[in-house]
């Protein structure tokens, strides 16, 4: 399933272990820099620990190319014009950092952060 996609969220709250749907939040048309946040709250009640898990993956950038004073592994995305980035292959690639596009991704994930617990709790 490929989309050019900015942010992707899985979210859990329930049993330990086990992993939530992919919500795509925002549609994008390149990916170039990638951020990740774990947030995991355990509650106890009895003998049971209940888990509400929160892993957001952050994909922000432009149409560009890598900087030559990365190490050769770093892996660009450049922009076609039907550019469409799997959500899953880009986890797997190594992102290009730039501190603008770092900058950003951050902006982003905190803005996105308090809707996103919102909605969570609110479906309990």
């Amino acid at each position: 399933v490929g989309h050019a996609i900015k942010c992707l969220a899985y979210t859990h709250a329930g049993i330990e272990d086990l992993r939530g749907t992919p919500i795509v939040l925002e549609c994008g048309s390149n990916v170039t820099t990638c951020s990740k946040m774990i947030s995991v709250q355990n509650h106890t009640a009895s003998s049971m620990t209940f888990k509400f898990n929160v892993s957001f993956t952050v994909y922000t950038g432009f149409c560009g190319g890598c900087s030559s004073s990365l190490p050769s592994g770093f892996t660009c995305t450049t922009c076609n014009t039907d550019q469409c980035n799997s959500a899953f292959a880009a986890v797997l690639t190594a992102p290009c950092n730039s501190d603008f596009a770092s900058v950003r991704a951050a902006a982003l994930l905190t803005l996105a952060l308090p809707l996103l617990m919102a909605a969570a709790l609110r479906s309990f």
